[in-house]
């Protein structure tokens, strides 16, 4: 991988108004969900491998199109490194 930049972390707000989060972990090649983001209520609350992600997809928070494309770039860019 060259020195370009890949996004690790993404917010949104559902249509409830929960505010979700995903992160990329690189080391532990993992996907990390979080709900309630802004409680302080910790770490993630589930996740998934990054095989798993771009085999199944996301399968927590219903990201947004835009978040959805973003992850699995980061996610393909990340796991060829």
């Amino acid at each position: 991988m060259d020195n370009k930049r890949v996004s690790t972390s993404w917010m949104w707000k559902d249509d409830d108004g929960e505010i979700w989060g995903l992160m990329v972990n690189r080391d532990r090649q993992k996907v990390e969900w979080s709900d309630s983001v802004g409680c302080a209520c910790g770490d993630s609350f589930a996740e998934q491998t990054f095989a798993d992600f771009l085999a199944k997809g996301p399968r927590y928070g219903n990201p947004p199109d835009d978040v959805l494309s973003e992850a699995y770039e980061s996610v393909q860019a990340l796991r060829a490194s």
